[in-house]
């Protein structure tokens, strides 16, 4: 697909993919850089993750549901949901610029505003150094109780622990009560270690990640299982 393993660049954010032409009204496709720092090879790939996702936020959705995609990147799952029928407002947030500018350019459009994309500013070493906020201290922009739905698709499996606890306590303020929360985790912690990695890889026994969700107030609604790869739940908020 591509050698350039560079971050996306604010050049790409006003690209779309050179091989696949633009449709009016159609969501276009991101540059190859973009898609592989959502972890896409291939568009291939892209497209089937983003269909394994869209389907299954698509289970969980309620009627009039308002989404909160917790790392969005670019759009890989928002473009399977675009049109459906059940959401009343998307928001999506990201560490990385380029996947917001992006996403605001060449996806809010398709819905006339009705998916919208906001910066996290979170400082980390590999996607965002010069941010504003440390992972520990990020403040979700929605109110209290304003969202049915979130979800993390691979996102938890890019945060240490300190961070994990701050992301689930802020998925449950934003959601309210009955809300859900559907996420994945790498799921094979280094050595009898409960959490391991860092930024780039991070793993935890999902045991123990339940547990850390049911701390913050959230309860388990079911386990999943593998998701592309991925060891992932479904809770709910109390």
């Amino acid at each position: 697909m591509t050698e350039d393993r560079a971050l996306p660049t604010a050049a790409d954010a006003e690209a779309t993919h050179p091989h696949f032409p633009r449709w009016n009204g159609i969501a276009p496709l991101p540059n190859a850089r973009m898609m592989l720092h959502v972890g896409a090879e291939t568009v291939e790939n892209f497209l089937v993750v983003g269909d394994a996702w869209g389907q299954l936020v698509a289970m969980e959705l309620p009627a009039h549901a308002r989404v909160l995609d917790i790392g969005c990147g670019c759009a890989r799952t928002a473009r399977m949901l675009l049109h459906h029928p059940q959401i009343e407002d998307y928001l999506g947030v990201d560490v990385i610029q380029p996947y917001i500018d992006w996403n605001s350019r060449f996806i809010s459009p398709v819905t006339s505003g009705r998916f919208r994309f906001a910066h996290l500013d979170v400082r980390g070493p590999r996607y965002n150094p010069d941010g504003a906020v440390s992972a520990e201290e990020v403040v979700f922009p929605a109110a209290d109780g304003s969202m049915t739905l979130a979800f993390a698709a691979s996102l938890f499996t890019h945060l240490k622990e300190g961070a994990t606890l701050r992301y689930l306590q802020e998925a449950r303020r934003v959601l309210k009560r009955g809300g859900k929360l559907i996420a994945s985790i790498h799921d094979r912690p280094e050595g009898d270690s409960k959490f391991s990695g860092d930024e780039f890889r991070a793993d935890v026994q999902p045991e123990y990640f339940a547990a850390l969700a049911e701390k913050n107030g959230f309860v388990l609604g079911r386990r999943v299982g593998d998701v592309c790869g991925q060891e992932t739940f479904v809770f709910v908020a109390k």
